[in-house]
C-alpha cells in the first residue's frame, strides 16, 4: 500500500485538485493524505491533517505518520510562516524513508546560472543579480530599459520595467490589469528607491525585451511538461498568455488572457510557423535534462516562453509547480490525465525507489 502524501500550506489551497487526484486513486493501492508543513508535530513526527475516505468519497480529519511519498505543491512568500514552512520541507526532503513525486526548482538565479552555461544559452536573457541601486543604473546606461525580477517569486509578483530617458527614471508594474507608473528626476532619488526595494527582496536585472503582439499586448507561450508512468516527459500541452495592452506581463494573475497555441501559429506564415515550432521542439527536447541533471528529481515543468518581433524565441521561466489553467482552459479533457498524472509516476516510484538523491528545495 503507498502512503500517498498532498501537501499545501493551507487546507483551502488546491483542495479540488487533490480531491479529484484522491478520487483517481486505487484503494487497494493507496491511501490518500494532504496535510501541510505546519500540521507537523516535531516530537512524534505525527501528521494532523485528512485522510481520503474512498468509501465516503470525502476527506476527513485524521493523525497519521508522514506519508512515504508526498506530493509538494506548497508556494512560500517571505514572511515568517513561509520561512519556517521551508525548513519543514527542506528537513522532509533530507529524510531517507520520503521520497518527493519532484524535489523542486530552487531560485531564479540559480536556474539562470545552470540555462546560461548550457546549450539553451542563446535562449536565455542576460541576467545579472542587482546588487544595489547603482548596479541598476550602471546596467541602464547599456541598456536603457530593463526588467527588474525577485529571485524569490512567482505570478509575475513584484516584477518592474525600468527605463532611462529625457533625465528621467520610469518605473513600471502592472497592478491588478492596469499599469501603474513612478517617475524620478534625479538619480540619487531612483537609487534610494531601489535600495529599498533590494532590502526587501533579492533581485536580477535583464535587458528588456520587447515581446509583445502588434498590437503592443505582451505575451508568451505556456508549456506544461509532465513525468509519464515511464520516466519519460511528455508534453501535456502548450497555449498563450496575453496580457493588456501597453503591459509589461502576460501572468494571468496580472489580468492576462488566454489563446489557444493553434490560433496564434494559426495567424503565422508557413515559413515562420515552421520556423518557430522547430525552435521550440529544439528547447522542449533537451531543458528539462539539462534541469534534472543539476536538480534532480523533477515531476512537472511549467515553462514561459517569449516570442520577440522576429520571432526569435526565449526561455523567460521554469517552474516545478506549474499552474493548470492555461492548458485546461484550452483543453478542458487534460483535466482527467493530469489527475491521473501524480498518480502513476508515484506508482513507479513505489516500485523503483532510488537511492535518496540530493535534495534540493
Amino acid at each position: 500500500m503507498i502512503s500517498f502524501g498532498m501537501m499545501a500550506r493551507s487546507f483551502n489551497s488546491e483542495h479540488r485538485y487533490f480531491t479529484e487526484i484522491a478520487r483517481r486513486a486505487n484503494p487497494e493501492k493507496f491511501t490518500c493524505f494532504r496535510f501541510s508543513p505546519a500540521n507537523i508535530q516535531p516530537i512524534t513526527e505525527v501528521v494532523m491533517g485528512e485522510k481520503y475516505d474512498a468509501k465516503k468519497g470525502k476527506w476527513e480529519k485524521a493523525q497519521f505518520p508522514l506519508p512515504t511519498i508526498i506530493y509538494d505543491r506548497c508556494f512560500y512568500a517571505t514572511d515568517l510562516e513561509s520561512k519556517q514552512a521551508m525548513a519543514i520541507v527542506k528537513w522532509l526532503k533530507n529524510r531517507k524513508d520520503i521520497t518527493f513525486l519532484g524535489n523542486g526548482l530552487p531560485n531564479k538565479w540559480r536556474i539562470y546560472e545552470v540555462l546560461s552555461s548550457s546549450k539553451l544559452a542563446p535562449y536565455v536573457p542576460e541576467t545579472i543579480l542587482a546588487a544595489s541601486g547603482k548596479t541598476v543604473l550602471a546596467q541602464l546606461n547599456k541598456w536603457n530599459t530593463a526588467i527588474l525580477k525577485p529571485v524569490f517569486g512567482s505570478g509575475g509578483a513584484g516584477i518592474f520595467k525600468i527605463k532611462y530617458s529625457d533625465r528621467k527614471f520610469t518605473l513600471s508594474a502592472d497592478v491588478n490589469g492596469r499599469l501603474s507608473e513612478t517617475v524620478f528626476g534625479s538619480t540619487s532619488e531612483t537609487e534610494n528607491w531601489l535600495n529599498r526595494l533590494f532590502k526587501k527582496n533579492e533581485y536580477m536585472i535583464q535587458p528588456y525585451l520587447a515581446l509583445s503582439d502588434s498590437q503592443n499586448r505582451p505575451f508568451d507561450i505556456r508549456i506544461l511538461l509532465q513525468k509519464d508512468r515511464s520516466d519519460n516527459w511528455v508534453l501535456r500541452g502548450k497555449g498563450i498568455r496575453r496580457g493588456h495592452q501597453d503591459g509589461i506581463l502576460s501572468n494571468l494573475a496580472a489580468g492576462g488572457e488566454i489563446v489557444a497555441f493553434e490560433d496564434f501559429v494559426g495567424s503565422l506564415d508557413v515559413r515562420t510557423r515552421n520556423f518557430l515550432s522547430l525552435e521550440l521542439e529544439e528547447i522542449l527536447s533537451i531543458l528539462p535534462g539539462i534541469l534534472e541533471a543539476s536538480f534532480p528529481r523533477l515531476f512537472e515543468l511549467g515553462i514561459d516562453i517569449g516570442v520577440s518581433k522576429d520571432y526569435a524565441l526565449w526561455v523567460l521561466d521554469t517552474n516545478s509547480k506549474p499552474g493548470r489553467k492555461v492548458i485546461t482552459s484550452i483543453d478542458p479533457e487534460l483535466k482527467e490525465v493530469l489527475y491521473q498524472a501524480p498518480l502513476e509516476f508515484a506508482m513507479l516510484l513505489s516500485q523503483t525507489l532510488p537511492e535518496r538523491e540530493e535534495q534540493h528545495l
